[in-house]
């Protein structure tokens, strides 16, 4: 909304859009229902969608817009046309079909987009679309329709109502009487959530961790790391911040049950749903006029049935994880709640992480597999596409000719038959979640053994390059260094925030 709009609304109050549903020729009844009343999923439209699906995503948290279009006009500054220009972020829509008004909503957010258009309603008889899109607040649903003549009438409109129509502030306000009153709280926009500080995150992150390790007996704290790991794979996908309750335990409790908590699938939610609530990192939503039980498998609903609630991280958590370097610490913070034991790239694979426990991350988007484990005879081959890096090897060669295949970290010089032998290793590396760059200054050249470490984020180089353990901050010794070999800083802070530090 521009400054001008903002302030015509705060001295006036909202215009008016007087919206035409259609009838069952136009399909507007089905249109009605299926786009407003009953919602559209984003991700069914996110490829559609291009910029605005993040502006959406934030209107709509739990992923399900109500959307509402217009088809363009040809003519000129008429009565529609004019409704298409002037309308505003903020102004009330008022539903018309049958010679009443029937329902009403706040526009939040105004976009053409005739792919979204065809997408959600297809195209009229014409070959239009209804491409001038509205996102719509929460809709209220008059308990009996308002006969659209007296208030037609009032407005010197005709009777019935024949084309899209924007009503004045001071229009819409001669004719509230004739309407019901409007909800209180549903009337203005809620107040933007504070934002949260990285080290908020992070020591929250932190307390889980603590707890887990404080209470290893305890189920609640062996599953709630696993929880926000879950949520936070959600992310990397992706997917909507906010997940269906029912959603939520068919895919989280076969991981609970594997990697946590013991006892069943409702004991394993049972277990992690409490805790969640009072971490300050989730958030739990239903229906208005259901109350959410959180400390219960999936809440539980006052008047009876389902809540068909939902759940998820908080806004502010979730935008601080949208980055991938917030992403890779939180990941290796709450990583440190597991038993040494545990398969983490297993566990890491099945939360939707995949190449966060380590520096090179992962590089083909589908591998070959062999035979089954104790067959015998030559391994079993299928032909699969696989998507590849592709690595200079002029930079690699380069890094250990520099270094006469001398380790940067121990100052090793492994010997073998046909010469000396060292590895190049990428400090941000190639694989997804890190997608760094392949040049010099983000290489080093390492012995195998500390390209293990370092892959693994056992060791780590501070801003003096020094070299640490990452578990103690242990100085190993100083990193060597050629005088022409310039190091990214950049990329050392990124292998950092991997290990679970500040950077």
């Amino acid at each position: 909304m521009s400054d001008q709009g903002k302030q015509r609304q705060a001295s006036q109050g909202p215009q008016l859009l007087l919206q035409l549903r259609g009838g069952a020729r136009e399909r507007g009844p089905q249109h009605y229902e299926h786009s407003v009343k009953r919602g559209i999923r984003l991700t069914e439209i996110a490829a559609e969608l291009g910029p605005e699906l993040a502006v959406l995503r934030r209107l709509y948290p739990d992923g399900l817009a109500r959307l509402w279009g217009s088809t363009p006009s040809q003519q000129v500054n008429n009565a529609k046309v004019r409704a298409l220009r002037d309308r505003q972020a903020g102004d009330h829509v008022l539903f018309y079909a049958g010679k009443t008004f029937y329902s009403r909503a706040r526009i939040l957010h105004l976009f053409r987009n005739p792919a979204v258009a065809k997408r959600v309603w297809q195209t009229a008889d014409d070959g239009q679309t209804w491409e001038h899109i509205v996102a719509l607040g929460e809709v209220e649903q008059f308990d009996q329709p308002v006969p659209a003549g007296p208030i037609l009438a009032k407005l010197g409109l005709p009777n019935p109502l024949r084309s899209l129509t924007l009503v004045t502030a001071a229009q819409y306000a001669a004719i509230s009487s004739l309407l019901p009153a409007m909800p209180g709280p549903a009337a203005s926009p809620e107040p933007p959530a504070p934002r949260m500080k990285r080290k908020q995150l992070f020591a929250g992150l932190q307390d889980l961790v603590t707890s887990s390790h404080r209470n290893r007996g305890d189920a609640a704290a062996r599953n709630l790391p696993l929880a926000i790991l879950w949520a936070i794979g959600r992310i990397e996908a992706g997917e909507e911040r906010l997940v269906r309750s029912e959603e939520m335990s068919a895919r989280l409790t076969p991981i609970l049950e594997r990697y946590g908590a013991a006892g069943g699938p409702r004991a394993a939610m049972a277990y992690t749903l409490g805790p969640l609530a009072v971490s300050g990192l989730w958030e739990f939503r239903a229906p208005e006029g259901w109350e959410v039980d959180p400390s219960g498998f999936h809440g539980e609903a006052t008047p009876g049935g389902s809540t068909d609630s939902y759940q998820g991280l908080l806004p502010a958590v979730a935008e601080l994880l949208d980055n991938v370097e917030v992403r890779g610490r939180a990941v290796a913070m709450l990583s440190r709640a597991f038993a040494p034991g545990i398969d983490r790239p297993a566990l890491l694979g099945q939360v939707g992480l995949a190449g966060y426990d380590s520096a090179a991350g992962t590089i083909d988007v589908a591998s070959l597999t062999g035979g089954e484990p104790g067959a015998s005879g030559p391994a079993r081959r299928r032909s699969a596409q696989v998507e590849r890096i592709v690595r200079s090897s002029r930079f690699a060669a380069a890094i250990k000719q520099m270094y006469d295949h001398q380790c940067q970290v121990c100052g090793v010089r492994l010997e073998t038959r046909d010469g000396y032998y060292s590895e190049a290793a990428h400090i941000q590396g190639l694989g997804k979640p890190h997608d760094g760059p392949d040049e010099i200054s983000n290489l080093l050249c390492l012995c195998p053994n500390h390209h293990v470490q370092f892959d693994f984020f056992a060791i780590y180089i501070d801003d003096d390059f020094v070299v640490r353990q990452t578990s103690d901050d242990k100085k190993i010794g100083r990193l060597r260094r050629h005088e022409e070999h310039s190091i990214s800083p950049k990329r050392l802070k990124h292998h950092r925030r991997f290990c679970g530090l500040p950077g």
